[in-house]
Parts: structure tokens; sequence; C-alpha cells
């Protein structure tokens, strides 16, 4: 891979580090189409391997011209091909795809890829330099290990539910937060794997547990109060600070961490004669002291704030220098000013669904904002091309389609 980018011209190193990588993609849902979509859009060439009926969220929720949103947002900058793996000829194709590949990635039940020869051994067998990424719901050994697993299961088993509900009621984050951790974890764990194979000159296999990604990315915060099995003190939980407040027009965020902040936010909102907003009550010069004492002025901060319009509250704790922002309604992201300033948001016409809206790759390098990758493509877009690239000849892959091995386009 070094010598690959090496060759690259520099601004083409630039914004697209993986040129020259070749994935084998049989993910399917978020988990493992997102990693792979990142990877694509840094620049490796992904050849997405779909069932002929096509990746199951292509149909899943709102879309346009038979192709969903969700799968259009998973599924950038990729090459489709539809292979039946379940016959002998789309077995041998995907194993004749993966001898050329740097990487193979599968997020099958746990036994799967195995049954349908495809596993680890039989594919890291044929190409030594491989790497094997595989993603399951539990990891491969426990009582879970091969049950299905999906991100509201595991919300619920990694502590998650317990986390956003309030009192004795359980809630869920409302979006597929582990299967978006489990990618970016596959992610980051393949291009560390890339990078020791220059060293190495060796392939790698790699397993992600959602539910191993789901406790990981908990821990740091999330459980503060869990980590010492004996503290000498138990503060109230960080969770507490991740409240909206509302406003007399809408709701805004706001935090304070510091104690100048703490001091401008009750010098900008707090009545002066309420206990402690001017010196009097406890000292709360100190993070734990105000996580433990500050309350009571806190609630006097929200009655305030509770009669002010959001655009108010806003402009007096930007002038104090307070973390705060507005609750911006899902239909408004695309119009907040620094969204727009940062180009983080694009709207492009794609073939099949029209105008749509999405999310720029969000890591830049030297400055740049990568532009999105190729649209989202349809079942068996690339079959013809893909196959010619292995050195099947048109006729073999006809005779492919015509026994319902592939779905591939037509002859140019």
């Amino acid at each position: 891979m070094s010598e690959l980018v090496a060759t690259a011209h520099r601004e083409d190193a630039a914004s697209r580090p993986l040129e020259g990588v070749r994935i084998v993609d049989l993910t399917t849902n978020m988990s493992g189409p997102l990693a792979t979509m990142m990877l694509a859009e840094q620049g490796a060439d992904v050849v997405k391997v779909e069932p002929l009926t096509g990746d199951l969220i292509r149909t899943i929720g709102t879309g346009r011209g038979g192709m969903s949103a969700y799968f259009a947002n998973l599924n950038r900058a990729k090459r489709s091909i539809g292979i039946d793996l379940a016959t002998d000829g789309g077995r041998d194709l995907v194993l004749r795809l993966s001898d050329g590949a740097d990487v193979f990635v599968q997020n099958f039940r746990s036994g799967v890829v195995e049954r349908l020869g495809v596993g680890p051994d039989e594919v890291m067998g044929r190409n030594e330099t491989l790497i094997y990424a595989s993603i399951s719901g539990f990891g491969r050994t426990g009582p879970r290990a091969e049950a299905p697993a999906y991100d509201h299961v595991v919300q619920a088993l990694a502590g998650f539910c317990a986390l956003q509900g309030e009192g004795d009621q359980a809630s869920m984050v409302k979006q597929g937060v582990i299967d978006k951790a489990t990618s970016y974890t596959t992610a980051q764990a393949i291009t560390a794997a890339l990078f020791a194979r220059t060293r190495t000159g060796k392939g790698a296999r790699i397993d992600v547990s959602m539910l191993d990604v789901a406790l990981a990315y908990l821990w740091p915060d999330g459980m503060m109060n869990n980590t010492v099995v004996d503290p000498d003190e138990l503060l109230p939980p960080v969770a507490r600070s991740f409240r909206v407040t509302p406003t007399l027009d809408g709701f805004v965020a706001l935090v304070t961490l510091t104690s100048s902040q703490w001091n401008a936010l009750v010098a900008a909102l707090a009545d002066p004669t309420s206990s402690g907003s001017s010196g009097a009550g406890p000292d709360l010069t100190d993070a734990a002291a105000r996580m433990a004492s500050g309350a009571t002025i806190m609630r006097e901060v929200r009655r305030q704030i509770a009669t002010l319009p959001t655009a108010e509250v806003v402009e007096r704790l930007a002038q104090a220098n307070v973390p705060c922002a507005p609750v911006l309604a899902l239909d408004e992201l695309h119009l907040d000013e620094q969204i727009v300033a940062s180009g983080s948001l694009v709207e492009v016409d794609h073939p099949t669904m029209g105008a749509i809206r999405q999310a720029k790759p969000a890591a830049r390098f030297d400055n740049a904002v990568a532009p999105l990758g190729s649209p989202a493509p349809a079942v068996g877009a690339h079959g013809r091309e893909i196959l010619r690239g292995a050195g099947l000849d048109d006729d073999e892959i006809d005779r492919l389609a015509q026994d319902n091995v592939i779905v591939v386009a037509a002859r140019d």
C-alpha cells in the first residue's frame, strides 16, 4: 500500500490517502457499510458484494425510485456486484475477487461465512497478505455468540438504555449509535492493519464485536461512577448535565466546565439576589463542588432562561463565552450559519433519487473538504467491469448471469 500511495500525485495523496487499496465488502445494514464507505471516500476501491436482490436496507425507510435514503447514505463511492453466495459459482467468484484484494470485510452472524466457504481460513489461505475483518454482535464466544444482534438489542445489554433513562424508566438513543461506533472502530482497525502490513508484509485477522464497542464507547464518561470499585466519594453522574433547557420559544443546550464559565453563566442569567449567585452559599469554584451543590443556582438559571427568547439566550452566553447552542429542528440543520460556513452538508443530484442532501466526509486532509464519492449504485451496476478486472470474459459473465449466479449490467 505504501508504494501505491507514494506514487500517487501529491494532491491525490492528500485527499485520497487509501488510493490503490482494494476492499471486498460483504457487509449489510450499517455497521459494515458505513466503515467501508469511509474507506472508499478516502480512496479505497470498495467492491460491494450484494445478494441478487440487493442489500436489505435498499428498501428500508424513506426513499425514491426504489432506493432508500438509508442505503444511499451508507454506500457512496462503492462498486456493486450481485452474487449468490449460496452457489458454488458464487463462492468461487468471491474467492477470486479476494485473491486480488487488500481487505475483506463481513458482518454475517457467527459461523455463516464458514458455512458459505468464505471464512478467514479459506480466504486468507489463498491470500496471506489480506486483512480479514469480521463484525459480530457479541463476539465469537459466550451464550450469545450466534444470536442475531441489532443496535437496539446491544444498547439494552451494554447500559445505554439505563444511562439514557430517567428514574426507573429506561430509554434508547434514537438512532444506530452502536452501529456507527462499530463502523468507526472497524475502519480505524483496518487502516492500522494496513499500516502494520507495510512493515511486516503480513495480513491480519480483525474481530470487532458490537458489544465490545458499546462498552468501550460508554465507559470513559458514562461509567465514571462505576469504574472505581470502592470510591472515596460518589458524585452525581455526569449524565445529569446532558439536558436541554427550555426557553420562551424553544430550547438551548449549555454546559459549564470551568470556574470562569460557571461564573459567567451565573452573571449573565441568574437572579443576583438568589442564594449563591453573588458569592453567598457554598464555594462552587471547583467542578466537583458544582456537581454536588450547584443545583439550586442552576434551577434559578433555568427559570430565567425560560423567560427569554432562544436567540437572546444564545447571544448573552456567546458574549459571556459560555458554550451554548440552540436546539435545531432536523429540517433546519442545512440552514444554520455555522453548518453552512463549514461546508458540512451538500446537495447533489442522485441519478435515482433526484436531489438529495448529505453530510460530507468528516475527516479533512491538508484542510481540504473531501467531495462526496460517487452516488450509491444500483445492484450489480459495476458487476461486469469488476469481473472483467478479475479476468473473466463477457461470455463467461453472461453464462453466470443466465445461471442466476450474478446480477450485472448489460454489455456496453
